[in-house]
């Protein structure tokens, strides 16, 4: 009973194990039906809800701001230049200069001109006021006739002061602050009156002299000039008793003493014009033959030369004076070169040229 029971249960496991066997069989059978084995998905991360993670842009330093400047300079007109034009008195010659310097700022820009004078050609008090008063008012420069030594001491400080100082038409030689001087060669034009006298004189003859302002270079200049030429000519020189401070009046009056002390006096020579002209009157007045001859070429000299009454004048160039004078003056102030002394010219008038100095040159 219990073999055939052991043999029942062989049985059994040998038909488990072909049933076994049987089903590996069918699995590799390339005509069985297969599914793929049920696989997983392969694990993923949730999409990301964050940007993907960049480098930050590179920033540059927060920008500072440069400290605000004056756009650079760029050219402009010069600050105008302005000169006090100071003459000694209204007479013809300086007016003549006036003009001059005025129709010279006009014609260039950048420069203002006031103008100065004073009643008489010997009112240093009133020349030394406006010195004086043009430091106060801040000008630039300075062109000046000036009345003589007496008024050094306000030219000094004035130009201590930081004014530039031109003189025009006479040198004061102890004045050495000045920048420069525009006027006539007067020891040149001294000898030009002298060797035009000389050529018209003779031994025996007798000349007296009409001195201007002695002391003044310029016209003690005038003087020595004719002294020198005639020196040594048998011509007799005899000087005027006073001044004749370039008035007519005062011309007038050293005139009629001279042919007093003279009454066969052969020639005149003055150092000015306006006196020469009062003195021609004077000798015409008395019926004598009397030769007479200026200095500065006045317009009305010409005229009196053309008429008959005067010989002859030397002729100076009051406009060059004055539009040269501002000239230097402006060029001082900006600081271009100017020359010491300029020349401004003279020449011999006679009947033979007048016509061409009846008005200023």
């Amino acid at each position: 009973m219990r073999s055939r029971t052991l043999l029942i249960l062989g049985a059994a496991v040998l038909a488990l194990t072909a049933t076994a066997c049987g089903d590996d069989d069918d699995d590799a059978s390339p005509s069985a039906a297969t599914e793929a084995p049920a696989t997983d998905p392969p694990a993923t991360d949730p999409p990301s809800t964050e940007a993907p993670a960049t480098d930050p842009p590179a920033t540059e330093p927060p920008a500072t701001e440069a400290p605000a400047t004056d756009p650079p300079a760029t050219d402009s007109p010069e600050a105008p230049v302005t000169v006090a034009f100071v003459t000694k008195f209204p007479v013809e010659f300086f007016t003549a200069m006036d003009d001059a310097a005025k129709a010279y700022a006009d014609a260039n820009e950048g420069i203002e001109v006031e103008f100065f004078s004073c009643a008489s050609p010997s009112d240093v008090d009133c020349q030394i006021a406006q010195i004086e008063d043009a430091v106060v008012k801040g000008f630039d420069a300075m062109v000046i006739t000036p009345m003589g030594n007496e008024v050094i001491p306000a030219l000094d400080a004035a130009a201590d002061s930081g004014l530039v100082v031109v003189l025009a038409d006479n040198d004061l030689a102890d004045f050495t602050k000045k920048t420069a001087v525009a006027a006539t060669d007067n020891v040149a034009g001294g000898q030009l009156a002298g060797e035009y006298l000389k050529s018209v004189l003779e031994a025996g003859d007798t000349i007296g002299l009409m001195e201007g302002v002695r002391g003044v270079p310029a016209l003690d200049a005038r003087i020595q000039g004719v002294q020198d030429a005639l020196e040594g000519t048998g011509v007799e020189v005899i000087l005027g008793g006073a001044e004749t401070k370039c008035d007519s009046a005062q011309g007038a009056t050293v005139a009629e003493d001279l042919l007093t002390r003279e009454p066969n006096l052969t020639a005149i020579y003055s150092a000015c014009d306006d006196p020469a002209i009062a003195a021609a009157k004077v000798a015409n007045d008395q019926g004598k033959q009397v030769m007479v001859v200026g200095y500065d070429g006045l317009p009305t000299a010409a005229q009196s030369i053309i008429d008959g009454d005067m010989t002859a004048t030397i002729a100076q160039f009051p406009g060059q004076m004055a539009a040269l004078g501002v000239e230097a003056a402006v060029n001082a102030v900006r600081g271009n070169p100017v020359e010491a002394f300029i020349d401004t010219g003279t020449e011999l008038v006679t009947v033979d040229n007048a016509d061409q100095f009846l008005t200023f040159q």
